[in-house]
């Protein structure tokens, strides 16, 4: 019915066929089939033709005219509603630790590939230990952390394994660290309580990269995940000791149904 409407309303205010359709971007047949089927259905003429071919509106079409204006305001606040609901994607926040960011987020990101057009995905790099707390205040809907962390706002299930190794030279006197609350801090903490190994200067920073851009410039030495070892890196294996699981964590009360079914399938895909 909105074409019919659509076409009664601009005849009824221009009082002409011709501008009428010329105000639709339509034809002046099509106006007048319109106006045609509009009368059929409603069983009575809703235009005459006065001198000099004046398109005259009937008592029928001004009681109409309101009631029509009403069906089209309505009719397109119900379609900008419908599409504003189409183009509205779903949030998806999700924290990963710096090591994670690089491994293992591709591989989620694959999960949910596919539901990308219904998603709007925000991914940020932090600390394990922020990360895990932005979870647990529902600030993020999904993380990823480099050390066992556990409360009751939380659920956490492994990912997968890595395994730290030292990396560079230790010669320089200069062992680079990871700022408070990154998950290799801890193992790093371990490895010089145990090893006594008493570096002359310990320099923190606060992302992989910087570090390994250090160590590959023999400037020092740390540890850092094998899987950033290249060729110009000499390393040190450590043992079992520093082999590590990536824990995914979520939201214990998580009600969201699509949240919900992106986290399972993260799970179906990484863990497989």
């Amino acid at each position: 019915m909105f074409p019919l409407f659509e076409t009664f309303i601009a005849v009824y205010e221009t009082k002409s066929f011709t501008r009428a359709s010329k105000y639709l971007f339509i034809s002046q047949p099509t106006v007048t089939v319109r106006i045609r089927k509009l009368e059929e259905e409603l069983g009575t003429f809703l235009f005459s033709r006065g001198q000099n071919q004046e398109v005259i509106p009937t008592e029928a079409a001004m009681h109409l005219y309101a009631p029509a204006l009403k069906y089209i305001k309505n009719w397109e606040k119900l379609q900008a509603e419908i599409q504003e609901k189409q183009l509205k994607k779903h949030p998806f926040k999700i924290g990963v630790s710096h090591s994670a960011a690089i491994s293992l987020m591709p591989n989620i990101f694959k999960s949910f590939e596919k539901d990308l057009e219904h998603l709007d995905v925000e991914i940020s790099m932090y600390d394990s230990e922020t990360v895990f707390d932005l979870v647990s205040n529902h600030d993020l809907h999904f993380g990823v952390v480099e050390k066992p962390l556990a409360n009751e706002q939380t659920e956490t299930f492994p990912l997968g394994q890595d395994e730290l190794v030292l990396a560079g030279s230790t010669e320089t006197g200069t062992f680079f660290i990871r700022e408070v609350g990154s998950g290799v801090g801890h193992y790093v903490k371990k490895f010089l309580k145990e090893e006594k190994v008493l570096p002359k200067n310990i320099v923190r920073m606060s992302s992989n990269e910087m570090i390994i851009a250090h160590i590959r410039a023999g400037l020092g030495a740390s540890l850092i995940s094998k899987q950033f070892i290249t060729k110009e890196i000499p390393y040190q294996e450590l043992g079992e000791k520093y082999q590590r699981e990536f824990l995914g964590v979520t939201f214990a009360d998580e009600r969201d149904p699509l949240i919900q079914t992106l986290v399972q399938k993260i799970k179906q895909t990484v863990t497989r």
